[in-house]
């Protein structure tokens, strides 16, 4: 993987710029970075903003921003073993990664080739995509909601998944049913031939996580994401009580921490989050860490665009590539698809990588300036 580039003139950061503008979504914040060189160019990333987080993180960038002044704007390792993500420090590797992003940006526009060309060339020309509950945003029933996944199906995602579940810890028998009956009626209106897959954002116990799995198992899911807490002999547990691959990956920080859950063998799949464990390289590293455990990988996404397209260009070159989680798609929230110049294109439920410098867009000032929180 091509991290350096020389020129005569050595791109240096003159500024770190996080920039914090309303979320679509429900979520509150997203912050986005600029990195300002002294040779014009400007590197765009974004890390995960977890919800009442934007403050720290933000504080994050502007710290790390001060000490990478006046250092080489194309060093992208260099940078990441000064400033490496933390495991168990969600903020501070979301800085992180936001900041290692746009880098990347820099570096291609430097060299006037995509992000993935330096990474070693795609595998692929365009990302298989599964559409995700960000398409439930404004509606008014759960009706909408299935009428949404029918959508989205018949638009060519390949995959859907949400979280049909309330509560958390261990769940009274009838209440769970009840949540499952909705898996149900997904299942009977997209029929037997379409995937899906359920998330329970760590919601249960371990008993409560076996409980739903069983519950789950007549419905042919893909994956069960995020069932318990992330602890890898917690994960194992419940997956070996069920015969429903078990996933995760949004919450890991570090390739070690990934390394722990493979060496558990409680996983049937991985997703990293290019939000938050270090960004774009340590992405495509854990994918082929992954992939020596015979693992495939779907990383996992519900960032603003910035870090969608920073994702792409992993997912292209990664080769045990399962999908890439995609959330936009809800009429109420579609100003997001503005947010960069050109806009994404998604095409029959995938992404189609553009051939252009660094990520490939720039950002929309005037949407970001109506957007901006000060």
């Amino acid at each position: 993987m091509n991290t350096e580039i020389t020129h005569s003139h050595q791109l240096k950061i003159t500024n770190v710029i996080p920039v914090t503008i309303q979320a679509a979504r429900g979520y509150p914040a997203w912050i986005v970075v600029k990195v300002e060189t002294d040779g014009g160019l400007e590197g765009i990333g974004e890390g995960f903003t977890w919800a009442g987080q934007a403050r720290t993180i933000s504080d994050c960038i502007a710290s790390i921003g001060q000490q990478i002044k006046n250092t080489p704007a194309t060093q992208i390792r260099s940078f990441l073993n000064r400033f490496p993500p933390r495991a168990g420090d969600r903020n501070w590797s979301a800085a992180v990664s936001a900041i290692e992003v746009a880098l990347w940006d820099i570096l291609g526009k430097a060299a006037n080739l995509p992000v993935y060309a330096l990474l070693g060339g795609k595998v692929r020309d365009k990302i298989p995509l599964y559409a995700d509950h960000g398409i439930f945003g404004g509606a008014d029933s759960w009706g909408e909601c299935v009428e949404r996944i029918l959508a989205v199906k018949e638009d060519g995602f390949g995959m859907f998944k949400w979280d049909p579940f309330e509560g958390s810890g261990t769940p009274e028998p009838g209440e769970l049913r009840n949540q499952v009956k909705k898996v149900e009626t997904v299942r009977d209106a997209v029929g037997t031939d379409y995937q899906i897959a359920i998330d329970a954002h760590n919601r249960f116990s371990v008993e409560g996580a076996i409980m739903a799995a069983r519950a789950l198992e007549p419905l042919d899911v893909l994956f069960f994401e995020a069932p318990t807490v992330d602890e890898p002999e917690q994960l194992k547990t419940v997956a070996d009580a069920t015969s429903v691959p078990i996933a995760t990956g949004e919450l890991t920080c570090t390739r070690q921490e990934a390394k722990t859950l493979f060496d558990s063998g409680s996983l049937g799949l991985f997703q990293p989050e290019v939000g938050t464990n270090g960004g774009i390289l340590e992405t495509v590293k854990t994918a082929e860490l992954a992939e020596t455990y015979g693992l495939n990988v779907a990383p996992h996404n519900w960032c603003s665009p910035v870090v969608t397209r920073a994702a792409s260009h992993a997912c292209s070159v990664i080769s045990n590539l399962l999908y890439q989680e995609y959330a936009g798609g809800a009429p109420v929230d579609s100003w997001e698809n503005e947010l960069l110049v050109p806009i994404t294109q998604v095409e029959n439920g995938h992404l189609i990588l553009p051939d252009l410098p660094g990520l490939g867009f720039e950002l929309n000032q005037d949407l970001i300036a109506s957007k901006l929180i000060e």
